[in-house]
């Protein structure tokens, strides 16, 4: 072979090889991102300002050094120039997390799991977009309290209706996590009529946790009224359960927020064993006293009872009382034993997988974030070419010669220049500008 067709054959395998490596997509090596990389990627950023890559990796570091405005700066900027950039999203979402501007992190960790190629990427965001909804409903309460003077002047939405939790005056262990079960059922139950909008319950109980009230004194009517008006509810139900002899006796009032008027009151009064016919002639008596109309499918839905088991409820409640107070592991037990206990109650098993999702974001480092990512490289690399498959590619290219010491120094060289190019699939770990079919390999043959 002349030295003018080696020269050919060096060319030829360094384009091939130049391809290949791009359709495979290289990657964002995050774990090799350092707080030391930041004057480096700082003076790349200098001189590419718009350059994808640059943009990730710096958002990444800075990440890292805990800076995180200047990581979200970067790091939105890539999201910006690159919408499926899933490694930039999800340490957008942990930097947004970090200087608690929730609702961005959930934009970001909503835009991680519509773009990730690996499912345990995809896991991690939506773990961690649970978690972040729980944040969200916290910060919101807390700008709430800071805004209550204002929000007092505002008119409630028209037929909004938020539920407290009930209290309990009894000495029952047993019956006292009911004050959460009640109140969901009751908040299940107000909801099937299309003519009002119920809170979720636990946007009331971050609002009472915020306000940090004792049980005692959210049973009052001016914690009625001055938690509606922060959640511009129209209407607040609050109520109490307490032991009369064998029974169970529960009372519940609808107090009207413009007013501070008792718009509407309930009672009743039976076995424990007859929870859910308490709880259902409550709501009725409730949507009577408001003179709400329902309908025939509204009255049947409302009659549905969402366990046959007492018990399981009861294990239910004690989900949702260890939900509010954070302990997620406890509450994915409960919850797994509720379901347990009745296998079609659905609000248990979501809860326990919910719970489920909260406990193990909670416990989730970033380091441990940044091994899922890692492993998302690896599944973005595999889905090109790798080393072996352009060998074998290129060995059947040239009829099954081995590339020389030479052209495999021209290829290496060419390897290494590649992540200078602003090629957004081969850098970022994104699918990016990729060709939609696959791996496209350029033949060209050699003049016989």
């Amino acid at each position: 072979m002349t030295s003018h067709s080696s020269a050919i054959g060096v060319g030829r395998l360094a384009l091939l090889l130049g391809l290949a490596g791009c359709a495979g997509g290289g990657g964002l090596r995050v774990s090799d991102i350092t707080p030391q990389s930041i004057p480096a990627l700082e003076q790349a950023r200098a001189s590419r300002p718009g350059d994808v890559v640059t943009l990730g990796r710096l958002g990444v570091a800075y990440f890292k050094a805990e800076r995180f405005p200047d990581a979200r700066q970067a790091l939105d900027s890539a999201v910006a120039r690159d919408p499926r950039n899933s490694v930039a999203a999800i340490y957008l979402g942990m930097a947004t997390e970090a200087l608690g501007d929730f609702p961005a992190a959930r934009r970001a960790y909503e835009s991680t799991i519509a773009t990730a190629r690996s499912g345990g990427m995809r896991e991690t965001a939506r773990r961690r977009l649970g978690l972040v909804g729980r944040h969200e409903l916290e910060y919101q309460a807390r700008l709430a309290l800071a805004q209550e003077s204002t929000l007092a002047q505002l008119p409630p939405e028209e037929n909004t209706v938020a539920v407290m939790p009930f209290s309990y005056s009894g000495t029952n262990e047993q019956v006292r996590p009911l004050t959460r079960g009640f109140a969901q059922l009751v908040v299940t139950d107000l909801a099937k009529s299309r003519q009002i909008r119920v809170l979720e319950r636990e946007r009331m109980q971050t609002m009472l946790d915020e306000m940090r009230l004792a049980d005692s004194s959210r049973a009052s009517p001016q914690t009625a009224l001055r938690s509606g008006r922060m959640l511009r509810a129209a209407r607040v139900v609050q109520g109490s359960l307490a032991d009369v002899g064998s029974n169970l006796r529960v009372d519940a009032a609808v107090v009207d927020v413009a007013s501070a008027g008792v718009a509407a009151s309930a009672g009743a009064s039976d076995q424990l064993s007859r929870l859910f016919d308490i709880e259902k002639q409550v709501v009725l008596t409730i949507f009577e006293n408001l003179g709400i109309q329902l309908s025939p499918a509204e009255r049947e839905a409302i009659n549905q009872r969402p366990t046959q088991n007492l018990q399981a409820f009861l294990a239910f409640s004690r989900g949702l009382e260890a939900e509010d107070r954070g302990d997620f592991a406890g509450a994915r037990d409960a919850f797994g034993e509720a379901a347990g206990l009745d296998p079609s109650f659905r609000a248990a098993s979501q809860g326990a997988a919910a719970a489920t999702d909260l406990s193990a974001a909670a416990q989730q480092t970033t380091g441990q974030v940044e091994e899922v990512v890692v492993q998302n490289e690896r599944v973005e690399a595999g889905s090109g070419v790798g080393s072996e498959e352009r060998r074998e590619a290129l060995q059947g290219v040239t009829g099954g010669v081995a590339p020389t010491q030479a052209s495999q120094a021209a290829t290496d060289q060419t390897q290494q220049q590649t992540p200078d190019r602003q090629t957004t699939a081969e850098t970022t770990n994104t699918q990016g500008p990729r060709p939609p079919t696959g791996t496209v390999v350029i033949v060209i043959r050699r003049p016989q």
